[in-house]
């Protein structure tokens, strides 16, 4: 396999061609804040947390979508990034109604974990505190809207891994939601398969199984890549 030579924060190192910067960077263990990325399924550059300086690049560009070209220079510790991905962190808590202490992911929460790390005590900006409404009509799963990021992950696994496309977006902005079969409740779904990588795949409270209470779940993202990778092997 070609290897192609770059810099990662002062670091000379080797990568293999066509490899993203996000994966670059996880090859030689450099932190990087994600939210919409998961392994397994396609990037789609939408959570903007992966941000990162380029040298000749006066704009900063998403790590998962950026793919490493030879010498190139790359910087994801500035104090710059660190900013961006302060404010990004908070407006992702101002946009919705994130309660973590009543939460059912309160201590399993991908975004809560995200507000630890980029040092967040508290927000900036006012709060939004949109009408969401949550779905009950599975007779397994809810959907909260109000816990929802939009990262995607549920609509991207459903369609990409499980081949279901049950979830889908509609509007934009404010407005914008996650949306089952054109917009119908969930439990009258004809393309759900009940498979749950959806709640497994969301990164927050916002999908979550009936059986659970506050704080009891927990969820495994990680099972979504070792599938896929399974399927590369034909051992599916």
């Amino acid at each position: 396999m070609d290897t192609l030579k770059i810099m990662i924060d002062d670091n000379a190192v080797e990568v293999p061609s066509g490899f993203t910067i996000l994966e670059a960077c996880k090859l030689h263990d450099v932190n990087i804040p994600t939210m919409c990325h998961l392994e397994g399924i396609r990037d789609v550059g939408a959570c903007r947390l992966c941000l990162v300086e380029i040298d000749g690049n006066p704009r900063l560009q998403p790590a998962c979508t950026t793919k490493v070209a030879s010498q190139m220079v790359i910087h994801t510790q500035t104090e710059r990034l660190k900013r961006y991905r302060r404010m990004t962190t908070e407006l992702f808590f101002a946009e919705r109604n994130h309660v973590c202490a009543v939460c059912i992911a309160n201590g399993h929460c991908e975004l809560q974990e995200l507000g630890y790390a980029v040092g967040m005590d508290h927000v900036r900006y006012p709060y939004l505190f949109p009408n969401c409404a949550v779905d009950t009509s599975h007779p397994l799963y809810v959907i909260d809207h109000n816990r929802c990021i939009m990262c995607t992950r549920c609509v991207r696994v459903c369609g990409e891994v499980e081949g279901a496309f049950n979830w889908d977006i509609r509007n934009r902005g404010y407005e914008v939601r996650v949306i089952s079969d054109f917009d119908t409740p969930w439990g009258e779904s004809v393309t759900c398969t009940s498979c749950g990588k959806c709640m497994h795949a969301c990164p927050t409270g916002a999908i979550w199984h009936k059986a659970y209470a506050q704080g009891q779940l927990k969820k495994n993202p990680g099972m979504i890549g070792e599938l896929m990778q399974k399927r590369k092997m034909n051992l599916l």
